[in-house]
């Protein structure tokens, strides 16, 4: 085939340069509440990059319905560059969806020989404003990598095909073979891949029908194994919903409403939105225009068998576009969304090849009009390329986007429910509990906005309306654990102790994974000294894996009021390898060596609490008191005159100093800090009983 030359790469550097661009706002942009928590923010997996780690990745079943490990993998890296710095995800966002530019541009190339046709399909794909949700979103970039390796896998087989390759064809082979694995593991969407390898045998014309389907059987197997693990994650997390559709042909209707929507904002890119809900309720009829949209698209199809032999790149265009949207489509109901702009992401490269094809071709023809095309053209790419930095611009952070919804389609709850979550998140709790109002309105038997509300009534101190709202979710939804979890925990405050250990009760027996569960009941175990059924529970969190340091804290404190100190200090100091910052646990295990007269070991441990935070005030009082009982008294003033610098209304301080100066010999500094400890608080009964008997001793002497 013919090799790029110095010129294409100048238009591929032109091409990279205009993406970069107009996608520039991403850079700026945050974190959103949008899958983001789930998928990066609040997920451990993508945490840990050791070996154990990276197992942990490839093992686990799902994570919010999906599995993909290599997306997963790709975060971790991010997380270990720079931590939760959103910069760096956007970053690699964006450096990612050059590469797949370079890879749309150079497959364009091979398979057109054209620099002009590559350079349109590329800057197409690189700015049209329907990608920008899968660069601008951090949770998209599932789509990006699956493209990534999708499109390189194709390139590799391309070269497979060709008589004249540089390489023995097996090489390209298991280069495929491998590539795809790689794609499957980023998207389960990438099953198709084997479709569209025929597709491109009917492109170059490869006639040899037992061998092509004797090649494409790897192919095949990892498509359906993975088909059946994408699915069953998708059902394992819930996002395969019964839309309740009147029939199954109905439902085919919804996949051609998919596909003329892709088709036309391919060209007219309105209406842009990072969600488009179900323009109906479940139940409902689909609206006419689902049933119209069928006309089109059947015609565009039929249109495309009649050409398959005289206009082969058109077939090929129409065909790849139609083929990488079949798992996206919606004729099998995953998630809540009727079409998503992402979903465009691969399936557009073959309308912008043809587009490219369509461009150069015009132009040639069209010799006299060749200047005022290319202007003409010129300018709906600048319109493009605008449209595309405003519309990032959107994504800049969790309430920039939902109020972009709500504009869009201002009756829809899920997206007024998602910035009530944004809004409790900022504190802004006033805010939050009229977007939460204004959702129940909009789907008043949805169980999960009494809930959601029933949370802005917790945080704001509003319990009877809270337990009211989870108890409304409750009897919509009797399986729902997190409302009773949540209602448990309002009892549990109001002291009515049974009532919450039914709900935990019923938590647990809904969803015996539950930690939250466990946890809460355990506080109520704890609470009414109910220590032998609290330990229980803290061993449920600990075999679940829970929050390892907290639960062991948990049970160590349990075990210290059940006698048995020994297996305690063990506990406190497994939480203290676990999390090494862990003052909480320095805490107890001090006090409990306090206990044991291990005086040099709690002196150890408060010095440790006072590196992670100086201003640490109990420690630098039980640091004193340790001192003080190990006759290091000037250390011990030390201290207490630090703790009093940084707490000097606590009396506990003026107590214990008072009783060091009095072992000193110093009775005025004595008294003095004892009638400063009284003056702070009058009914603390030792003070006076120390201050009455220094007062006895001066008058004896």
């Amino acid at each position: 085939m013919k090799p790029m030359q110095k010129k294409s790469y100048i238009w591929l550097s032109a091409c990279l340069i205009i993406t970069f661009l107009f996608l520039s706002p991403n850079l700026a942009n945050d974190f959103l509440n949008w899958d983001d928590p789930a998928y990066v923010i609040h997920n451990p997996l993508i945490k840990d990059l050791s070996v154990q780690g990276i197992k942990n990745i490839f093992t686990t079943k799902e994570v919010v319905s999906t599995y993909a490990p290599v997306v997963l993998l790709s975060w971790s890296i991010d997380y270990a560059i720079s931590g939760l710095h959103p910069f760096t995800f956007h970053l690699i966002n964006m450096i990612l969806h050059l590469i797949v530019v370079i890879l749309v541009f150079y497959l364009a190339f091979i398979l057109s020989k054209r620099v002009e046709v590559a350079f349109i399909t590329a800057v197409l794909f690189g700015i049209h404003p329907m990608h920008v949700e899968t660069v601008s979103w951090i949770s998209a970039r599932k789509d990006i990598l699956y493209t990534l390796f999708f499109i390189g896998g194709l390139i590799i087989y391309y070269f497979y095909t060709e008589k004249s390759a540089k390489y023995p064809k097996w090489y390209y082979f298991i280069g495929c073979l491998l590539v795809y694995l790689l794609s499957l593991l980023s998207k389960g969407t990438a099953v198709i891949f084997p479709l569209i390898l025929f597709l491109f045998d009917y492109l170059k014309n490869r006639k040899d029908i037992k061998l092509l389907v004797l090649e494409k059987l790897p192919f095949l197997i990892l498509s359906g194994i993975f088909l059946f693990v994408a699915i069953d994650a998708q059902a394992s997390g819930g996002a395969m919903e019964d839309r309740n559709f009147v029939s199954f042909w109905d439902s085919l209707f919804v996949g051609f409403y998919g596909y003329l929507t892709y088709l036309v904002k391919s060209i007219i890119p309105f209406h842009l939105s990072p969600y488009h809900p179900y323009p109906y309720n479940l139940g409902e009829n689909i609206p006419w225009y689902f049933y119209a949209s069928a006309i089109p698209v059947l015609a565009l199809f039929m249109y495309t068998v009649v050409k398959v032999k005289t206009y082969r790149i058109l077939a090929f265009g129409i065909t790849f576009f139609f083929i990488t949207l079949i798992p996206v489509i919606q004729v099998l109901p995953f998630g809540s969304a009727v079409t998503a702009d992402r979903y465009t992401y691969l399936p557009y490269f073959g309308l912008f090849f043809i587009l490219g094809i369509g461009f150069v071709s015009l132009v040639e023809k069209q010799a006299n009009w060749k200047k005022g095309i290319k202007l003409i053209s010129l300018g709906l790419l600048l319109v493009l390329g605008v449209i595309t930095f405003q519309y990032s611009k959107v994504f800049k952070n969790t309430e920039t986007l939902w109020i972009h919804v709500i504009d869009k389609y201002p009756e829809n709850f899920l997206a007024y429910m998602n910035i009530t979550n944004h809004k409790i998140s900022q504190k802004k709790f006033d805010e939050a509990l009229i977007y939460a109002n204004k959702a129940i309105t909009l789907k008043p038997e949805s169980y999960a906005l009494y809930y959601n509300r029933g949370f802005v009534n917790e945080v704001m101190k509003k319990n009877e309306l809270a337990i009211k709202d989870y108890s409304k979710s409750i009897n919509m939804y009797p399986k729902y654990y997190s409302a009773y979890t949540n209602r448990g925990i309002l009892y549990f405050k109001d002291k009515q102790y049974n009532r919450a250990i039914q709900d935990f009760d019923s938590s647990i027996v809904i969803e015996p994974k539950n930690p939250q569960g466990y946890f809460n009941r355990a506080m109520v175990f704890q609470k009414t000294a109910q220590y032998e059924k609290a330990l229980q529970d803290i061993n449920s969190l600990i075999s679940l894996n829970y929050n390892l340091p907290k639960s062991l804290l948990s049970r160590g404190k349990t075990l210290v009021n059940l006698g048995r100190k020994d297996e305690a200090l063990i506990d406190f100091t497994k939480a203290i390898e676990l999390n090494p910052e862990y003052i909480e646990a320095y805490l107890n295990r001090g006090n409990l060596y306090i206990e044991k007269g291990k005086f040099n070991a709690a002196l150890k441990d408060f010095g440790s609490i006072l590196k992670l935070d100086s201003g640490y005030v109990d420690a630098y009082i039980n640091q004193g008191l340790i001192l003080m009982n190990l006759a290091r008294y000037k250390e011990a003033l030390e201290s207490f005159n630090k703790s009093q610098k940084l707490a000097p209304n606590n009396h506990l301080i003026y107590y214990n100093r008072g009783i060091l100066y009095q072992i000193s010999g110093n009775t005025d500094a004595a008294l003095s800090d004892f009638d400063e400890c009284m003056r702070i608080a009058p009914g603390f009964m030792p003070v006076k009983k120390d201050r009455e008997k220094l007062m006895n001793i001066r008058r004896k002497n």
